[in-house]
């Protein structure tokens, strides 16, 4: 499956798609490595699966017939969910919450509700409510970082903003559109791939492997890369095609040996030092794309 770009619109295989993009900030968000990303996928795709969707920039740039999306945090899959089936909803508390916090005349008052709207995140259920903070906190905070401590308390701190732009109502209706016939599920990443067949496609973008696990309690271990390796292949012994990006580690690279395996540049965002920035990735497939 190729894609090429039309005023306006992508064509598909046989069918035209409405762009959308992210409606998160997420570190290790993969918009940047979309065309790299992109150009490997398979020529044929029968189901598409993520079993760790993240910002889902990949899934956006798709947006495939049929779909599985995954995540083992509850609060992002609450917020797909939300925009999936009550977009509307989501687009006024949105702009409730933008419009409050640039109300504010200082910042001192302005981190006063991002700290006051974390406890409540924290402390709310899993509802359009708590997916429109969930948007908040990810674009007032540091540089869009999810982190969670060991109680599983969102604790990001404050990221120092004198004005927010919270939404775009364009891109969140075609979010909504691209995910309306789209299984959304939150659970382990290998309970997402059960069921599938030769010809399906997977597409993994586990947490890096690096001396950062922070991402949410529990982390993702050396056990889980392990676990996932294991998966990895038995998938491709069901002839599943399967694609895998991760930070360039001699770790990784070993543990994928006998597989495509390409480096590619990236940009880090989330180091405070600029000349740190500057980052490798490798992107792993099972299968001859045009690239490898």
């Amino acid at each position: 499956m190729k894609s090429t770009t039309t005023t306006g619109s992508v064509i598909f295989g046989a069918s035209i798609i409405t762009p959308a993009s992210p409606f998160t900030k997420w570190v290790g968000g993969k918009t940047q490595l979309l065309p790299e990303l992109s150009s490997r996928l398979p020529e044929q795709i029968g189901t598409y699966v993520e079993p760790f969707v993240g910002g889902g920039a990949l899934f956006f740039n798709t947006q495939p017939a049929k779909a599985i999306l995954n995540d083992s945090n509850p609060k992002l899959i609450n917020l797909y969910v939300s925009v999936r089936d009550h977009v509307e909803e989501l687009v006024d508390r949105l702009s409730e919450y933008e419009t409050r916090f640039n109300a504010f005349n200082t910042l001192d008052e302005k981190q006063g509700f991002y700290y006051q709207t974390r406890t409540e995140f924290n402390a709310g259920t899993l509802t359009v409510d708590d997916a429109a903070r969930f948007v908040f906190l990810n674009k007032t905070n540091f540089n869009g970082l999810y982190r969670e401590n060991a109680e599983g308390k969102y604790n990001a701190a404050f990221g120092w903003k004198e004005s927010i732009r919270l939404f775009d109502e364009a891109n969140l209706s075609n979010c909504s559109a691209a995910l309306k016939n789209v299984d959304i599920l939150n659970g382990d990443f290998e309970d997402a791939c059960d069921g599938l067949t030769a010809g399906d496609f997977v597409y993994f973008d586990p947490p890096y492997y690096s001396t950062f696990d922070g991402y949410q309690a529990g982390g993702f271990s050396e056990e889980d890369h392990l676990r996932l390796h294991n998966l990895f292949q038995r998938l491709t012994a069901s002839r599943v095609h399967c694609m895998l990006s991760n930070s360039n580690t001699d770790y990784i690279k070993d543990l994928y040996a006998g597989y495509n395996i390409d480096v590619v540049p990236v940009k880090r965002n989330i180091n405070r030092n600029g000349n740190g920035r500057q980052g490798e990735e490798v992107i792993i497939t099972n299968y001859k794309s045009n690239q490898n």
